[in-house]
Formats: structure tokens, C-alpha cells, sequence
């Protein structure tokens, strides 16, 4: 599986053939049956529901001779009502390439799910869901550098079960649209991160999105998204931060989107990595 992955994530023709496929996609129309137009944003739950699968690469650059920490995640969503209720469950996986460490490809601590709109109207939508991590992981190496990444800390530690409850707020004008995330991360049976059984996270960020009217076939929008993942139990607390600007294109079926990946925040997180790059995939059976 490492080998597969590692190839499709590494090949030149990825990103093209997305951009192609996402090309042909007609009509752009709107992502969802009815509220705000917000388009995917990258990292961040979105407010809605919407029976979908989805498959994301990343391919990140390490500092200090660690090479390359390539991830993976597989999504599926249903919407049971309305694009304002629905569940899912999610599939990290994490590897490593290059460097001073032997490769290997682990599968990530598996997120179950569901969410709920308890506000829609034409401009805002407010969610809330909550989320159960179950543990899955390992401790190899690919495990590690993703726990190491921080980002997804709490889908690679090993052993440790996750709840996760978090809230959406999304609101558009036109064209215009933004999106605010908060979650907790309770982390319970998290004796391998310090010797303490739980352990406490908080996620925030939010995503700011243009969707212009160009005259095409699909559409087209342009994101900036912030995340920020902050511990507040552990004995040196740590904050990291993603800054990803990209582009999503398609329509109703088929949404691509491509990402850069900046990191800032504590020393553990900035001198860890140096950048990234990622391109998802959503297809869509429902509206």
C-alpha cells in the first residue's frame, strides 16, 4: 500500500489530471441545496452535510534530514436531512520517505461522526457535531512524524480514544464567504503522550473564500484558511499553525481543490517542517 500511495501522491500527472477532470464538470451550480455558499474549505469540518467521498494527499517537507511526511485521509458522508444533519467517518493514514528514518506507512486512529445545523438561514449557518476518535494507530515511524506534524495530533497517538466536540459558523454575501471553527479534543487512555491518562487540545481557525462569476463551465473559488491547534495539559504546551492558501474547482458532482501549507507557531512545530502541498478529491450523490 505504501508503495501505490507514495507513487499516485509523487506523480507529476496528479495535479493536472485533477485539474482536467474538474474542467469537465458541468454545471458548476451551487454545493449545497440551499444556505450560504461556502466552499470546501481544506482542513476544517464544514457546516453542511452532503452525501459525498472524499480522498486527500499531502506531501510535506521535513527539516533536519527527516525527508518527507506524506498523508493520506478517506472521508464518506451522509446527509440524512437536507444537507443539515448527517454522519460520516474518517481514515488517516501517515508515511515517511527519505531522510534518516526507514520508511513506513501506518494507518491513523479512525474519526466517527456526526454534526447538526441548529441555525440556517440565507447568509449564516451555525453547526454543532460532535466526534469519536477510536485508536487504530502504531508507533512506527509514519505515525510519529504525523504526531510530530501536530496538526492531526490526536488521529496518531497510540492507544488513546478521542472525543471531539466543535462548532461551525458560516456566513456569505454573494461572493463572497467565511467559515469559523472550534473543537475540543478530550483525550482519554493518553498514558504514551506523558504518563498522564488525559489529555486536553483545543482546534480553531476559520477559512475566507472568493467565488467570482467567471464565464466557465465551473466554479471556480480562491480560499485562504488558518488553523491553529493549541495543547493545555501537557507539561510544555505547544501551539501550532497552518496558514493554506489554495484554489477549488468543480461543481455539484465533483469538487478538486489544491492547497500550499505554511507552518508557524511553537518551536516543536516551525523547525520540525519546512512547507507542504496538497490536492483533494470530493465526489458528490447528492445535492
Amino acid at each position: 500500500m505504501m508503495s501505490l500511495t507514495k507513487s499516485l501522491l509523487k506523480s507529476k500527472t496528479l495535479l493536472p489530471i485533477f485539474l482536467i477532470i474538474g474542467l469537465l464538470v458541468i454545471p458548476a451550480g451551487k454545493a449545497y441545496s440551499q444556505g450560504v455558499l461556502i466552499p470546501q474549505s481544506f482542513f476544517l469540518e464544514s457546516p453542511y452535510s452532503i452525501t459525498d467521498v472524499q480522498a486527500n494527499g499531502e506531501w510535506i517537507d521535513l527539516e533536519d534530514g527527516n525527508g518527507n511526511l506524506w498523508m493520506t485521509r478517506f472521508r464518506a458522508d451522509i446527509n440524512l436531512y437536507e444537507n443539515l444533519l448527517g454522519v460520516y467517518v474518517k481514515v488517516p493514514f501517515a508515511g515517511n520517505s527519505g531522510g534518516n528514518l526507514d520508511g513506513d506507512f501506518d494507518i491513523g486512529n479512525i474519526g466517527v461522526g456526526g454534526k447538526a445545523a441548529v441555525v440556517s438561514t440565507d447568509s449564516t449557518v451555525l453547526t454543532g457535531g460532535f466526534e469519536i476518535i477510536v485508536p487504530t494507530t502504531s508507533d512506527n515511524n509514519g505515525a510519529l512524524l504525523a504526531r510530530n506534524y501536530f496538526r492531526d495530533f490526536v488521529y496518531f497517538v497510540d492507544e488513546a480514544w478521542t472525543l471531539v466536540p466543535y462548532a461551525v459558523f458560516g456566513a456569505g454575501n454573494g461572493m463572497f464567504g467565511f467559515q469559523a471553527n472550534i473543537e475540543g479534543d478530550i483525550m482519554l487512555n493518553a498514558d504514551d503522550i506523558e504518563g498522564d491518562s488525559t489529555e486536553y487540545l483545543v482546534k480553531y481557525g476559520g477559512t475566507v473564500s472568493l467565488t467570482p462569476e467567471f464565464n466557465l463551465p465551473f466554479a471556480m473559488s480562491f480560499l485562504v484558511e488558518v488553523l491553529a491547534l493549541s495543547s493545555l495539559s501537557f507539561d510544555d504546551n505547544i501551539t501550532g499553525g497552518w496558514i493554506n492558501p489554495g484554489i477549488r474547482v468543480g461543481g455539484q458532482t465533483l469538487s478538486i481543490g489544491i492547497a500550499g501549507e505554511i507552518p508557524f507557531g511553537s518551536d516543536e512545530v516551525k523547525d520540525f517542517a519546512k512547507f507542504g502541498l496538497m490536492a483533494d478529491i470530493i465526489f458528490r450523490f447528492g445535492s
